[in-house]
């Protein structure tokens, strides 16, 4: 039996996400592997490996078999691998509360990240992803046409400013899948569209892109590993831990130009 053959994938039930299992991501991986993962991913848009405990070194390695890696102009990262982000709860660390897609502000947006939960809380600090889509399919076909040609424009919060316009309806490059790509943390207006208009149409596609059924929740455990495609999914942390320690570490892949 092949390392290939012991790798299982069980979807969560839900629109999005499955669990793999039957690998080891602090061994190397072969090309089959790397394979299946990557297929899974684009079939799934979210994947967890539960209970890995992997150093930051197998971490970055693991990313690197899916493309470059990023380093964040403004998060904090460990001192020595720059690539790999802190959340550190106990050091003041951003929580990210709000929607978003990873790096939809630049002109080439992250391809995905890839999550470590180093120290997870007892209770709360749970994970949810949507699926745009899901939600992109759900649509009616007025509002298809509506946005078909839209592009929204997204900024940073953080300095010196990064700033794109992107489709509001991305294709993704390996499915050719459409997703809504538009989100709260980072799109700021529908271009070419009045304030009021574009205000208006910006609420709708973000809170449809969030309805529960289009979405998926984890709950951590130490060593857990998520592996999410900021392509088609968006995310957000529930801040419900209180003084908790949850630390986690994130690998973030390169990406391109949306279409």
């Amino acid at each position: 039996m092949s390392a290939v053959d012991t790798i299982e994938v069980t979807p969560s039930g839900a629109v999005l996400a499955a669990t793999v299992e039957g690998i080891d991501l602090n061994e190397p991986l072969d090309a089959d592997q790397v394979q299946s993962i990557r297929d899974a991913l684009h079939r799934h848009e979210v994947l967890f490996f539960r209970a890995q405990s992997i150093p930051p070194e197998a971490q970055l390695a693991f990313g690197r078999h899916f493309g470059t890696l990023h380093t964040h102009a403004a998060l904090d990262a460990l001192d020595t691998q720059s690539e790999v982000v802190v959340f550190d709860s106990t050091e003041g660390a951003r929580l990210a509360t709000v929607w978003h897609s990873d790096l939809s502000c630049s002109p080439q947006p992250s391809l995905g990240s890839i999550l470590q939960m180093v120290i997870a809380p007892d209770h709360g600090g749970n994970t949810h992803w949507a699926s745009t889509t899901a939600a992109y399919d759900a649509l009616d076909d007025d509002t298809k046409a509506r946005i078909a040609s839209l592009h929204a424009y997204h900024e940073s919060w953080w300095q010196p400013t990064e700033q794109a316009v992107h489709p509001v309806v991305r294709t993704h490059p390996a499915t050719g899948r459409k997703g809504i790509y538009v989100n709260r943390g980072f799109t700021k207006r529908i271009v070419g569209l009045g304030d009021d208009e574009s205000r208006e149409l910006l609420d709708l596609l973000c809170e449809h892109t969030t309805r529960p059924e289009f979405t998926v929740e984890h709950s951590w455990g130490a060593g857990d590993i998520a592996f999410w495609d900021n392509r088609v999914t968006q995310h957000r942390v529930d801040d419900d831990f209180g003084d908790q320690r949850r630390r986690g570490h994130r690998v973030t892949i390169n990406g391109d130009t949306p279409f």
